[in-house]
């Protein structure tokens, strides 16, 4: 079975939003891996929480995707 979500993505200054139909084994590392975006570079956040990358997808609102910035 497979469910519809919406991924935001916050990356390099920009915002872009998709919809996409994810199977329910879809892992958000799986998702990272669909965008090409490598996991050290970014937190996933779903209802404004964390999600483990080896965690499996939920349809529960937006998944965000933030790219991490740093400096010194």
């Amino acid at each position: 079975m497979s469910f519809k979500i919406t991924v935001a993505l916050h990356l390099d200054g920009g915002l872009r939003r998709e919809s996409l139909w994810v199977a329910e084994s879809t892992t958000y590392e799986d998702l990272l891996e669909h965008f090409g975006i490598n996991p050290e570079t970014v937190v996933v956040l779903q209802g404004g929480v964390p999600k483990p990358f080896d965690d499996s997808v939920s349809s529960d609102g937006e998944i965000v995707v933030l790219k991490i910035v740093s400096g010194g």
